[in-house]
């Protein structure tokens, strides 16, 4: 058993840890009363923002590397939807980095904190579309090495669980319904063909 646990927590120091580098822009509603992918409402006088995959509640740690301001943000959206774009920041936060007039900029991302369960104001997650992809349960460590490896690379974030002495499962987990074709696909291409999706589920379970 110390050996498993061992080896899990090296395997989540190789694929659990998130950084990442790319484009930031900033956006608005049109509209008062808008409500975020999360349920809470819009605010753009906040410092929230709009991420494609990160859990609802992550506060990341922004810095705009042209300039070297940083601040913290709080993942309560989805986004941004534009290619070679990593987030989405509120105005407010768009001003306090410094590229609320050029409208996009440089910057990285390194997650402070990250919530046992996504931060929801639905009280069922089938109002959202929420699923977890079960990929295996594994003895041999170096099998799930192997798989992890192809789930990193395809761009996706692993989940590792302890079910026994001697085995592990892998699951991609707190995937939205619009993800979840792209989940599968990119799964496909590593391998991993037929897997077991969960779903529609609750963010709380």
């Amino acid at each position: 058993m110390r050996k498993l646990v061992l080896t899990l927590i090296f395997i989540c120091a190789s694929f659990c840890l998130f950084a990442e580098s790319g484009i930031a822009s900033w956006y608005t509603s049109d509209r008062s009363g808008a409500l975020t992918a999360n349920g809470e409402f819009f605010d753009p006088s906040r410092l929230t923002a709009a991420h494609k995959s990160l859990t609802f509640g992550t506060v990341v740690k922004v810095t705009n590397v042209e300039n070297g301001l940083s601040i913290q943000v709080r993942i309560n959206d989805r986004g941004p939807f534009v290619e070679n774009r990593i987030i989405d920041l509120t105005p407010e936060g768009a001003r306090q980095l410094g590229y609320y007039d050029q409208g996009i900029a440089e910057v990285s991302l390194e997650i402070v904190s990250e919530p046992d369960e996504p931060q929801t104001e639905y009280v069922d997650g089938r109002q959202t579309g929420w699923y977890t992809v079960q990929i295996g349960a594994y003895t041999s460590m170096q099998s799930a090495y192997d798989v992890l490896t192809g789930i990193k690379n395809a761009g996706l974030k692993p989940s590792v669980e302890i079910i026994s002495d001697n085995m592990i499962r892998i699951s991609v987990k707190n995937i939205q319904a619009y993800r979840l074709k792209g989940v599968l696909s990119a799964l496909e291409e590593t391998g991993i063909k037929d897997p077991l999706v969960k779903g529609a589920r609750s963010p709380y379970k």
